[in-house]
C-alpha cells in the first residue's frame, strides 16, 4: 500500500502543461511523480510513457529499480509485461518507457502523452526540447548543484508548475538520513547563521533546502552569459576540436572588447568527417584570414583543411599547457552567448580532479571540455599575444 507524503501531495496538486519539481536529498521527487505516473498508466487506456534520463545503466539502479519497487508494492507488477527492462506495457494498453540519453539522437522525433525527465539538470537541452516539445504533458525534477537552462530558461514559462521540495516534505524519509542531511547544515553554518565551512554550507544549500548552489571544485566562475557581442569586439580567432564517434567535434569563435572575451558557439557535433567540417566551415562563411586554432594531435585533419583554403594552425602544446591556458582564460572575464548551449553546459560541470582521498589535483577533470578545449587552443596561441593597449595581434 502506497503512504502518501506532502512531497506525494504537492506534485499531484500541479496542473500546468510542463511541471518542473527542484528538491534536495531525499525530499521524495522520483518516488512522487513515479507514483503518480504508474497511476495514470494504469487507470488511462492507451496511454505512452517516456522516463528519461542521461544514462540508461544508472537508470537501472535508481529509477528503473524505484519503478519495479513501487509496481510491487502496489501489486500489479507482472515481469512478464517489463520487456528487456526498458519497456512495461499494461494491460489496458498504455505503457511506460524508459530511454537513456547516452545514445546519439534517442530523442529525436518521440512523442508522448507523458515525458519525465529524471536528474534533468544531466541531460542536454536539445534532448529535452526535442522530447518536451512533443510531450502533451512535462515532469521534470533535479537536485539544484547548479543553475542551468530549467532554471533560466524553462521554469518562468507561463505553462509551467515550479515546486521547491525539501527532505521536511518527505515523512517517509529514514532517520538516519535525515539526520545526515541536517548534519550539512551542523557544519556549514554557526548558530547565528554566518559560514563556518563553504563546502557543507553549499550541500546544506542545494541538498538541505533545495536552493541553487555552485557546483564545488568547479574550474571557471569568471563567465557569464549574453545575449549580443559588442559591434566594437575584435576578432581573435576561432578554436577547434577534433571529435567523430562518442567525442564531438566543437568550433567556437572569440572575441576582445575591454579586457574581456566573448564566446561563440558555432559546431558541437558527432560523426563529422574532415570534408563535412570543411563544408560547415564554408556554410559558416569562416574567413580564410582569420586563423582557426585546432588540437595538434590531428596533424592529418590540419592538413586537410589548410588544403581547403582555410588558415588553420596547431595549438601550441607542451608542458603543463592545459594548467597554463587556464591560468590565462582566468585573467580575463568571460561572456558566452547563450545560444552556445553545450559550451555553457561544459562550463558548468567543467571541474578540477580529486585524488582517492578527494583532494583536489593541479589538473580538470577529462570529461564535458570539447567546446572548453577549443577555447583553450586560442588562450594558448593568441590570448597569449595580449598587449599593454588593449588590442590583439592575429597576425
Amino acid at each position: 500500500m502506497i503512504q502518501q507524503t506532502t512531497s506525494l501531495k504537492k506534485v499531484a496538486s500541479l496542473r500546468k502543461r510542463i511541471r518542473v519539481v527542484r528538491g534536495g536529498q531525499g525530499a521524495g521527487k522520483t518516488i512522487s511523480i513515479l507514483i503518480l505516473l504508474i497511476n495514470h498508466a494504469a487507470s488511462k487506456q492507451d496511454k505512452e510513457i517516456l522516463i528519461i534520463s542521461a544514462e540508461l545503466t544508472k537508470m537501472r539502479l535508481t529509477v528503473i529499480k524505484d519503478f519495479v519497487k513501487l509496481m510491487k508494492l502496489i501489486g500489479i507488477y507482472d515481469e512478464a509485461l517489463f520487456l528487456a527492462e526498458t519497456l512495461y506495457k499494461f494491460p489496458n494498453g498504455s505503457f511506460i518507457k524508459f530511454i537513456g540519453l547516452d545514445k546519439a539522437d534517442v530523442g529525436k522525433g518521440l512523442r508522448s502523452d507523458v515525458a519525465y525527465f529524471n536528474e534533468v539538470n544531466k541531460c542536454d537541452f536539445e534532448s529535452y526540447r526535442q522530447v518536451a516539445s512533443r510531450a502533451k504533458i512535462v515532469f521534470a525534477d533535479y537536485n539544484p548543484d547548479t543553475e542551468f537552462y530549467i532554471d533560466t530558461d524553462v521554469i518562468t514559462r507561463e505553462d509551467c508548475d515550479f515546486l521547491q521540495l525539501t527532505f521536511e516534505d518527505n515523512e517517509l524519509l529514514s532517520p538516519d538520513e535525515r539526520a545526515e542531511i541536517l548534519l550539512y547544515k551542523d557544519k556549514g553554518y554557526r548558530i547565528d547563521g554566518t559560514i563556518k565551512n563553504s563546502y557543507y554550507a553549499n550541500l546544506w544549500q542545494v541538498y538541505g533546502l533545495g536552493n541553487i548552489g555552485n557546483l564545488e571544485g568547479v574550474v571557471f566562475s569568471n563567465w557569464s552569459q549574453t545575449d549580443l557581442i559588442p559591434i566594437e569586439a575584435k576578432f581573435i580567432a576561432y578554436g577547434l576540436d577534433w571529435g567523430f564517434t562518442n567525442d564531438p567535434t566543437a568550433l567556437i569563435e572569440v572575441y576582445q572588447y575591454n579586457k574581456a572575451i566573448y564566446i561563440n558557439e558555432l559546431i558541437y557535433q558527432t560523426r563529422l568527417t574532415n570534408g563535412e567540417i570543411i563544408n560547415k566551415l564554408k556554410i559558416l562563411a569562416v574567413k580564410n584570414n582569420i586563423c582557426i586554432v585546432a588540437d595538434s594531435a590531428e596533424p592529418k585533419s590540419i592538413q586537410d583543411v589548410n588544403n581547403a583554403g582555410f588558415w588553420i594552425e596547431p595549438a601550441r602544446k607542451g608542458q603543463d599547457s592545459i594548467k597554463n591556458s587556464i591560468d590565462r582564460l582566468q585573467e580575463y572575464q568571460m561572456f558566452v552567448t547563450s545560444t552556445s548551449i553545450n559550451l555553457i553546459k561544459e562550463l558548468r560541470q567543467y571541474r578540477w580532479a580529486k585524488d582517492r582521498e578527494g583532494k583536489s589535483l593541479n589538473a580538470p577533470e577529462d570529461i564535458m571540455n570539447h567546446a572548453i578545449d577549443a577555447l583553450r587552443y586560442v588562450a594558448l596561441n593568441k590570448l597569449s599575444q595580449y598587449e599593454n593597449n588593449g588590442h590583439y595581434s592575429i597576425i
